[in-house]
């Protein structure tokens, strides 16, 4: 769930240790000194991440899922992080589990069965953030600090000429979901602090995941538009049953009126006539398939917080 953590660690955090230190352990791609201020700095890499230190700090910039799999396809877990955390300290040869984390991306890509930009037309807008379209397959809500982003992966790896892993290969429509949060992420979180250590623990796990979770159910739907267009009671009807059946799994109510019809308790006819008010009532598929991804983000945020 975890991509992007960047992160600083303090000359204060590296106990004995010089912020300056970490050139004998990086890749150096350049050295310099403040002209206003006489400190020198370094600017380099290590395990696939950005790394710049001067006496006062080490800030690190970077995706850890890619630290830990190669590519940022696949989730990273709550254990995945610690030791993409562990890996970072022992090349740096600092607890860079005592850093501080200045931007964090929860994410999750998922394999659907439509287009992207099928599931991103149905996200209308998200109170007090900002709605930012680029194109048809990809959907930013900004705001200070914090940003809800849903675009189509596959097409963001081959603008960037990146082959996809072989485990995704074969799947052909892969939305991206991302809570990023930047600057005082602890702020954002209710939290004092927030260190890499942190976020390694359970609950703050969880509660991150839940974040992400939430997030993305208080986007406003272009379904519920239909509510306040409706200019006859059947289309008013129709409209309220289709955004309450977005909160229901797709084969859920095929499951139940099948199970209510061998108990006896609903005749075939009863059952054909529902159907129809059903699929009446969604008008197509954009609405059932709405419901699969809210199905499916749930389904993760609960695996997550399992583990």
């Amino acid at each position: 769930m975890i991509d992007t953590l960047n992160m600083r660690i303090t000359a204060k955090d590296a106990g004995d240790v010089s912020p300056l230190s970490v050139e004998r352990y990086i890749d150096v791609e350049k050295s310099g000194v403040y002209v206003s201020t006489g400190v020198p700095y370094i600017v380099g890499h290590v395990a696939g991440y950005r790394v710049y230190a001067d006496s006062e700090q080490v800030r690190l910039s970077g995706s850890i899922a890619k630290l830990i799999h190669g590519e940022n396809v696949s989730d990273l877990n709550r254990k995945g992080v610690a030791e993409g955390v562990q890996c970072l300290s022992e090349a740096l040869h600092l607890n860079i589990g005592r850093a501080e984390v200045v931007r964090l991306d929860v994410a999750h890509t998922f394999d659907l069965p439509a287009e992207p930009e099928v599931y991103i037309g149905e996200l209308s807008s998200r109170a007090e953030m900002e709605r930012a379209s680029i194109g048809e397959n990809t959907l930013y809500f900004v705001s200070k600090g914090r940003a809800l982003c849903l675009y189509d992966k596959r097409a963001e790896m081959r603008h960037r000429g990146q082959e996809m892993p072989p485990a995704w290969a074969d799947c052909q429509h892969l939305l991206r979901y991302e809570l990023r949060l930047s600057g005082s992420v602890a702020r954002q979180i209710g939290a004092r602090t927030l260190t890499t250590q942190d976020i390694t623990k359970p609950q703050r796990w969880a509660q991150l995941v839940n974040l992400w979770a939430d997030e993305y159910r208080s986007i406003g739907r272009t379904s519920t538009d239909r509510i306040a267009t409706s200019t006859t009671p059947k289309e008013a009807f129709n409209a309220i049953f289709a955004d309450l059946l977005q909160y229901a799994p797709a084969d859920y109510l095929q499951n139940t009126l099948k199970m209510l019809c061998k108990r006896g308790v609903m005749i075939k006819q009863r059952r054909a006539d529902l159907k129809k008010m059903i699929e009446e009532a969604l008008n197509g598929c954009r609405y059932s398939l709405i419901n699969q991804l809210d199905v499916a983000v749930e389904r993760v945020r609960a695996e997550a917080v399992s583990v």
